[in-house]
């Protein structure tokens, strides 16, 4: 990640860096992207789990057999 020209550093008493102070805004940003990484590893290691092969196989074995339906109409009935 480049660097933000806002950034400040504060340091212990040898001059180490310990903690570093940003806008607000490139928080967030970086918040962001990191919740969007998480979400790509989860979703990536679920998709090559056995469990999520089986139900996809069952997903399409329902929709090929008719059992399934619009999901306007099952909303409608909750």
């Amino acid at each position: 990640m480049a660097s933000s020209v806002n950034e400040q550093y504060i340091v212990d008493e040898k001059g180490n860096p310990t903690s570093v102070i940003l806008p607000i805004r490139e928080y967030k940003k970086m918040l962001s992207i990191l919740e969007e990484v998480t979400d790509h590893r989860e979703t990536k290691i679920l998709s090559q789990s056995a469990e999520f092969e089986k139900l996809v196989k069952r997903g399409l074995e329902d929709i090929k057999a008719g059992r399934t339906r619009p999901w306007k109409e099952v909303w409608e009935t909750c």
